[in-house]
């Protein structure tokens, strides 16, 4: 954010996009473009007027998965994690002196205001985090639970802290939903030369959602886990269950001593309590600003005040968060804000998930440094749930509204089906419909590719559907009757290394304890 009037699209994947001097941008065409499980965020900035798209510039958002700045690596053991797979941010749009406390170099500039008293009054209100209750959801459920706690945590100037459940309370291995890297391993050297075998967990290893993620310590505040002289793990769950928004439409505080003394003042919750919450009370309190900034009324003047300082907690510089509190539109401000926590670096991998994501997505042969785009093909559990009527809905378009014909020519076993009067409907809406959702105005000429990545739980079949479509002479897929009209587009596409066998969401596979931690793992990889 950097003055008034500035736009802010939340987006499913990482990119830097910089317009040229004095260019101004009112909207940018993504197309389609989900990633497998889960929804990262970032915040691309613009304001003001259209650009007329020039044969340099046209009009495409440009995507590619590597930074434009040179790669940032840190040493790990004896090898090196490249920032661009530790966070859903290229490394360069990141503000890493935003929550510096001291100037580390000359002209690194003034730490800032983080709209909070640093020193031990800091720890004395906080919000109490268990994501363990939510443990059997996807990548994105528990992803966008944690997002949203620190939406709260932040807006109610509360240290975030983070409490897993203890061994006895977790029934996965190596406690954790998101299986077992090798660093999880206690091993012992059983021959020269360094090899070894695992003998057990290590104890002092990241558990549950944090063995996915760091969770900072501009979120925490460095505060310890409250009260632990009087409440235990089994306490602080029942409290959480206690919060619930149908008997307390306000979430519950407990105010309990800590050893030093003081008395912390704490409100639990779970995954399920922070959506709940999030929606029936914190909502309208984030995104609703019906005041106007020149009004004496205490309560305008309040509410105003507490969103600036609530900018300041997600890591705004102050003209930033004047600019914030005078916005009133409800996706502005929550646009806004998402992309102050985008800026902060808050969703960060550990090195063990950077290193194998590196690995999984070098794997797929994905060309790392150019423009692309991503299509999720959402089937499975989804054809019998929330995407069952989408399918109906879509199948029923296309008969009533004559278009067989077209999808019987783009996939010719479809155009043999209707001839031969079979039932040409599927229980799944066909790949090549994805594809006729790209808009005219971002169509790629003739003479280039369209470089696509497909995350998707159903690979084979709709590997299968891309093979029965027409072809160029250098094998790539053709697609001469979609939205662009001016001229036929051609695809270049990508997919995942996959094993059928293993599954494809976090939850699938075999049963916790029967299933090895290292599957659940591999899974977890390639979510990610």
């Amino acid at each position: 954010p950097a003055r008034q009037g500035i736009k802010i699209m939340l987006l499913f994947n990482s990119t830097t996009w910089r317009p040229r001097p004095r260019s101004r941008l009112r909207h940018a065409v993504l197309g389609v473009v989900l990633v497998l499980c889960f929804v990262s965020f970032t915040a691309i900035l613009w304001d003001g007027e259209e650009v007329r798209p020039t044969p340099s510039f046209s009009g495409r958002r440009g995507l590619a998965y590597l930074d434009a700045e040179p790669p940032i690596t840190r040493p790990y053991g004896r090898i090196k994690i490249d920032e661009n797979y530790q966070s859903l941010l290229h490394p360069s749009n990141i503000d890493s002196s935003l929550f510096r406390k001291k100037k580390s170099r000359p002209g690194a500039g003034a730490p800032r205001d983080k709209g909070y008293a640093d020193g031990d009054s800091s720890c004395d209100d906080a919000l109490l985090f268990l994501p363990h209750s939510y443990a059997h959801g996807g990548h994105a459920a528990q992803l966008n639970n944690y997002l949203l706690a620190a939406m709260v945590a932040t807006f109610t100037n509360r240290a975030m802290i983070v409490l897993e459940a203890p061994p006895e309370f977790n029934e996965f291995k190596s406690n954790s939903q998101f299986g077992c890297p090798p660093e999880a391993y206690e091993t012992e050297v059983i021959r020269a030369g360094g090899v070894t075998r695992n003998i057990g967990w290590k104890e002092d290893f990241p558990t549950g959602l944090t063995r996915l993620i760091k969770h900072p310590v501009w979120l925490s505040r460095g505060c310890p886990v409250p009260c632990q002289g009087s409440h235990k793990y089994e306490d602080w769950d029942e409290l959480r269950m206690e919060n619930n928004v149908t008997v307390h439409p306000e979430p519950q505080e407990v105010t309990c001593a800590n050893d030093n003394g003081r008395e912390s003042n704490v409100i639990v919750m779970g995954g399920r309590q922070v959506r709940d919450y999030f929606w029936e009370h914190y909502k309208d309190m984030v995104i609703d600003r019906n005041v106007d900034p020149a009004s004496l009324d205490l309560s305008a003047a309040s509410t105003l005040r507490m969103n600036h300082e609530w900018a300041l907690r997600l890591g705004a510089a102050q003209h930033e968060a004047r600019i914030f509190t005078g916005l009133r539109d409800r996706q502005e401000i929550w646009d806004y804000a998402s992309a102050f926590l985008a800026r902060a670096g808050l969703m960060r991998f550990h090195n063990w998930i950077a290193r194998d994501v590196e690995e999984y997505v070098k794997n797929t042969g994905l060309p790392l440094d150019v423009p692309y785009d991503a299509i999720h093909v959402r089937r499975g559990d989804m054809l019998e749930r929330d995407g069952k009527r989408f399918v109906e809905k879509y199948w029923g378009g296309l008969e009533e509204n004559g278009l067989g014909w077209w999808l019987g020519k783009v996939i010719p076993s479809f155009g043999r089906l209707r001839d031969e009067g079979k039932a040409v409907r599927k229980d799944y809406i066909p790949f090549a419909e994805y594809l006729r959702q790209f808009d005219d105005a971002n169509c790629v000429p003739w003479r280039e590719a369209r470089v696509v990545y497909i995350a998707t739980d159903d690979p084979a079949e709709v590997q299968k559907e891309i093979e029965e479509m027409p072809k160029d002479d250098d094998g790539r897929t053709i697609l001469a009757d979609g939205t662009c009209v001016k001229f036929p587009q051609k695809f270049e596409f990508h997919f995942g290394p996959f094993d059928q066998s293993m599954g494809f969401h976090l939850q699938t596979g075999l049963t916790v304890k029967k299933e090895p931690c290292e599957t659940r793992y591999a899974r977890a990889v390639a979510g990610i």
